[in-house]
């Protein structure tokens, strides 16, 4: 059986919030604004959020960081 990740969620919310900020950065220099352009949100919502915990949830590995602070 598959050993439970206990940070599962923190590790997709690291990702999410590394995805989003990257969308937006993106749109920044693109000028694209939220508000007004509906698609230039959903990109953001879907783009940055959503693929965004899907790769935090597969990549991104906190205990193993936090395993390697205690350490020292």
């Amino acid at each position: 059986m598959r050993k439970i990740n206990k940070f599962f969620f923190l590790n997709g919310l690291l990702g999410s919030f590394f995805f989003y900020y990257f969308v937006r950065k993106i749109q920044t220099i693109y000028n694209v604004d939220p508000s007004s352009d509906a698609y230039g949100l959903m990109g953001v919502a879907y783009y940055g959020l959503v693929l965004g915990f899907l790769f935090g949830i597969k990549f991104i590995y906190i205990e193993k960081l936090i395993s390697f602070f205690k350490k020292k």
